[in-house]
């Protein structure tokens, strides 16, 4: 009961008093796995509590701010042709390089009335060039990100591990490898990306680790025995 009274004069002096309001079904499934825990430290000679980060599926997970985002250019855009970069997407290159094909008497004076940022035909040689690299490589940044989310999925919500920002970038390169691609970096920027899109925030875990008997072992008249011992993980049921 000490235990009790501690937590609720904490609870009171972190949130203070609120007006009583209907109970919750998650409120009493908490409360529940609260009350399980406080058995399981009751009854147990030896308890242990860890604490540990791992990234996690939020469908209520805000986009991180700007600050953390700024920079949106794929990480295999940015070494190549930087100018072209800072004037089109790679969208309007396909469309302008497109248009231009389906216009081959066009002469370079009636494409940049079209397109005003188009100087000379030179222009539209680089889009080919950049689009025959890139096109490639952004089919290969969907196959590693598609892989990333997979391999997520399997260790957080299938093996239940924790995983981390540096967990995110071996998958990538690990996929990255395998497609041939030895260049590419996953940095940084690239990770927060990847979190944004799939809503994949950092969560703080607590998991106690409780057992009711000691591991020593016990000398009897019959010889030497190791009594049961029972660890209680409360890995899933009670992580809060």
């Amino acid at each position: 009961m000490n235990i009790v009274e501690h937590l609720l004069d904490l609870t009171k002096a972190e949130f203070g008093f609120e007006a009583k309001t209907t109970t919750t079904s998650d409120e009493i499934f908490a409360s529940q796995q609260l009350f399980e825990m406080l058995k399981a430290f009751k009854h147990s000679c030896f308890n242990e509590l860890h604490t540990y980060d791992s990234l996690e599926f939020d469908d209520e997970y805000d986009d991180m701010m700007d600050e953390e985002s700024s920079d949106d250019s794929d990480d295999f855009e940015e070494n190549h042709d930087p100018d072209l970069r800072n004037l089109f997407t790679l969208e309007e290159m396909k469309s302008i390089a497109e248009w231009v094909d389906q216009h081959p008497n066009y002469t370079i004076a009636t494409i940049s009335r079209r397109f005003r940022k188009i100087k000379s035909m030179t222009y539209i040689n680089r889009f080919r060039e950049y689009i025959s690299r890139n096109g490639s490589n952004l089919e290969k940044l969907n196959k590693i990100k598609d892989f990333m989310l997979n391999e997520f999925y399997i260790k957080r919500a299938i093996e239940k591990e924790a995983v981390h920002d540096i967990d995110l970038q071996h998958f990538a390169i690990q996929k990255a490898r395998d497609l041939g691609w030895h260049s590419f970096k996953a940095s940084e920027s690239f990770i927060i990306r990847f979190k944004n899109e799939n809503r994949i925030p950092s969560k703080k875990y607590n998991k106690l680790i409780t057992r009711d008997t000691s591991k020593r072992k016990i000398c009897t008249l019959n010889g030497m025995h190791q009594p049961y011992s029972n660890s209680l993980y409360l890995s899933k049921n009670n992580i809060f």
